[in-house]
């Protein structure tokens, strides 16, 4: 996809093209010439402010979006500066916030980090976008000073391979008093990112349950790790059936890793989790959620859902 953001005239430009406009000016018609161009470029400037509301450049081509932990709450900061930013992605989304809660209180949206080059002033800033429809995006603050640190050297790393962090977000407050807070838990990549996957939200992230039945699927969580342990991935989830033990034939939750099974809930997760599923496969097209595969030495790779408590 093609990132975009609102862009204003720097200072620095500004200053160059009143500078070259009146010299080539006065060159041509003396001080009248001069006046000229001040009066020119003024007009020319005033237009330009009026017109920024629709006016975006493309920040990078192509650059695409992966799959950052979500297993955690973060605050930005800066808010304030980008009130009217955020109250358009907020507008935009209002048909997803009446679906998602209901009640008005929060707005669901997608971010992306984008490291900004260091500066004398600041070293490791850290800019958060929020996405639009149309595949635009507009700035809606920054990282913390701790938390841009930390995420720094992944997201530059991601920047030098044309891609870009990405993570749900969801929008609080209103009236012109707007505040963001990231899904976003340590700083580490999903794997299976492929591009099917998109901007589809995960389930939360809140806590581990454990999948069983892993044993006779080690060639698929082997390859899907490819030696790499502790793995953070995507997963998928589908309705099945139990055809082993005490709850034979009932109802549970298979776990998919690029498509192929690695394991199952328990019955008892499976009652808990299958209509939370469907709800969701049924709002976003897919129940996708996160997982982290293990090492457990003699009993081989473990598998662990992150799922709503």
């Amino acid at each position: 996809m093609t990132m975009q953001q609102r862009t204003e005239p720097s200072p620095a430009a500004v200053l160059i093209a009143v500078a070259v406009l009146a010299l080539v000016l006065t060159v041509a018609f003396g001080p009248l010439g001069f006046v000229i161009g001040l009066a020119l470029f003024g007009l020319m400037f005033v237009g330009t402010k009026n017109k920024t509301a629709d006016q975006i450049t493309p920040v990078r081509t192509r650059s695409r979006l992966r799959r950052l932990s979500t297993a955690g709450r973060v605050a930005i900061v800066g808010e304030s500066h980008h009130q009217d930013a955020i109250a358009e992605i907020a507008a935009l989304a209002t048909h997803e916030l009446k679906a998602d809660t209901g009640n008005g209180t929060a707005v669901p949206a997608t971010a992306v980090l984008v490291p900004e080059p260091a500066t004398r002033h600041d070293l490791t800033a850290v800019r958060v976008d929020l996405l639009r429809g149309d595949g635009t995006a507009v700035t809606a603050g920054y990282l913390r000073g701790e938390q841009a640190i930390d995420y720094r050297p992944l997201l530059l790393d991601l920047a030098g391979r044309g891609e870009i962090g990405s993570c749900p977000a969801r929008i609080v407050g209103g009236d012109q008093r707007y505040g963001v807070h990231l899904h976003l838990g340590a700083p580490r990549l999903l794997l299976l990112d492929h591009e099917a996957l998109g901007t589809a939200p995960t389930l939360p992230a809140e806590q581990q349950v454990a999948v069983v039945g892993e044993q006779v699927h080690q060639h698929v969580l082997h390859r899907v790790v490819n030696g790499r342990t502790p793995a953070h991935v995507i997963a998928e989830l589908r309705d099945c059936r139990i055809v082993r033990g005490s709850h034979v034939g009932e109802h549970t939750l298979e776990v998919l890793l690029e498509g192929e099974c690695v394991g199952q809930l328990t019955y008892a997760m499976g009652l808990r989790y299958c209509d939370m599923a469907q709800e969701w496969r049924a709002r976003t097209g897919r129940a996708l959620c996160e997982a982290v595969i293990t090492n457990e030495g003699t009993r081989g790779l473990q598998a662990n859902l992150l799922l709503p408590k």
